[in-house]
């Protein structure tokens, strides 16, 4: 014969394992979603950081003449990596497009004594606001400091 005492417990022993199974489950999910999250972010970091590099790139290779087209390299700059002018670019600066989304960048010399550069760059990250009406607004500040031309 079966203990009285004992009639039920089994179903609320499975219960309490389903509730508990049910939330490590949502949890990881969770985490993964926030994980996405931020590869993506990580990602249009990493372009933007590729952006910053090509301007001083292009910033270094003029160093001497950079007094006189400094806005001439800034504005092949931009337009180099322009969305506009998909005929222009390579199926590499391309797929960097479509990851960042209606991206800005802006230089500046704070100090003109000597030749010190701020590269702001500005995009919108719709995927990291999934759960707000309005996509984000991300910004990557750089600084570098270019040696004066040995003339």
């Amino acid at each position: 014969m079966k203990n009285q005492k004992q009639q039920g417990f089994t179903l609320l022993e499975a219960l309490i394992a389903m509730f508990i199974t049910a939330s490590a489950l949502l949890g990881l999910g969770i985490l993964h979603l926030k994980s996405v999250q931020q590869s993506q972010l990580a990602t249009q970091r990493t372009i933007a950081n590729i952006q910053a590099n090509d301007l001083i790139d292009r910033m270094w290779a003029n160093v001497c003449s950079l007094s006189t087209q400094q806005t001439g390299i800034i504005t092949g700059w931009q337009s180099r990596w322009d969305p506009t002018q998909a005929g222009t670019l390579d199926s590499n600066q391309s797929a960097m497009h479509q990851l960042l989304k209606n991206w800005q960048g802006t230089v500046t010399q704070p100090d003109t004594t000597k030749q010190r550069y701020q590269v702001v760059i500005t995009w919108t990250n719709a995927k990291a606001a999934w759960y707000s009406s309005t996509p984000l607004s991300q910004r990557f500040t750089y600084n570098f400091t270019l040696p004066t031309c040995a003339s």
